[in-house]
């Protein structure tokens, strides 16, 4: 079997199932910070399981509100505006593309580890003087293109796990060996048809291969996201036994000024934001 061409996988990205509105919408004003709130309000209300998952959240023990949260207006007083743009993006991503059993890849686990590596990049962010809300979704996407793959190209992803298994190599490491190319590439050409901002695609083509500059330059997205990814999957949030902890980076760690207490606090933080967020998955 002739895998696909990037060139290929790219053409086919019209075709992929829609998201909802309201999604889309938050996707594209990810950079404006004039969104009526009202607006999101209303634009969740009318989506009646993103609507429940969003109260869900804002209903969990982590934010101590023990069930008194009814409307989605609360919510995003409790959440915060941020917040539950970034939440309601997860969950509408997470439940627009459903994976084919034949790919291999549990869905569950997939979006577990986005989560986590999207907590990892929030609480990053202040250590790299960058927006959280970004970050976060820059973290969601980073692997969105495996989903692409599992989505358009089931048996081709199934015979890179296959190929990962072979060579007990890193997931990144078996895509290459069998496309020729990594996800990231077709996650970046997704953001970019998704029209989200040129940063949070840049990051998502960057998180493997960071810019190997000066380790005391400043810290950029792809440095932030690249570490989050490694820390999401030294946390194990999907237990699964075949997952290795990619190594990182030694100039973007640097650039980030991760000293021991810091990188403790910064793990912390990430697994209880992962911990109050989780509801929000299918």
């Amino acid at each position: 079997m002739k895998p696909p061409s990037l060139e290929q996988i790219i053409g086919g990205l019209r075709t992929l199932p829609s998201l909802p509105t309201v999604v889309m919408e938050l996707l594209q004003t990810m950079g404006d910070e004039e969104v009526s709130v009202d607006r999101l309000a209303r634009g969740i209300g009318n989506d009646q399981a993103l609507a429940a998952r969003t109260l869900r959240v804002a209903n969990s023990p982590f934010y101590g509100m023990q069930g008194n949260i009814d409307t989605i207006a609360e919510a995003i007083t409790v959440l915060g505006f941020v917040n539950v743009r970034s939440l309601v993006t997860a969950a509408g991503i997470a439940t627009a593309w459903p994976a084919s059993e034949a790919s291999g890849l549990k869905p569950g686990d997939f979006w577990r580890h986005s989560l986590s590596a999207a907590s990892c990049a929030a609480t990053l962010a202040p250590h790299a003087k960058l927006r959280a809300d970004r970050l976060f979704l820059a973290g969601l996407l980073h692997d969105i293109g495996r989903l692409v793959l599992v989505v358009t190209h089931p048996a081709v992803y199934a015979e890179i796990l296959v190929r990962r298994k072979q060579d007990d190599c890193l997931l990144i490491e078996a895509e290459r060996a069998v496309l020729g190319f990594g996800h990231a590439r077709i996650g970046s050409a997704l953001c970019r048809h998704w029209r989200i901002p040129e940063s949070i695609a840049d990051a998502v083509e960057r998180h493997h291969r960071v810019t190997p500059d000066d380790p005391k330059a400043p810290a950029d997205m792809a440095d932030v996201v690249h570490v989050a990814d490694v820390l999401a999957h030294a946390l194990d949030s999907t237990a699964d036994p075949d997952a290795m902890v990619p190594p990182p980076d030694a100039a973007a760690w640097q650039r980030l000024g991760l000293d021991e207490k810091k990188l403790r606090a910064v793990l912390e933080q990430a697994e209880r934001q992962f911990n109050g967020y989780s509801n929000i998955l299918p």
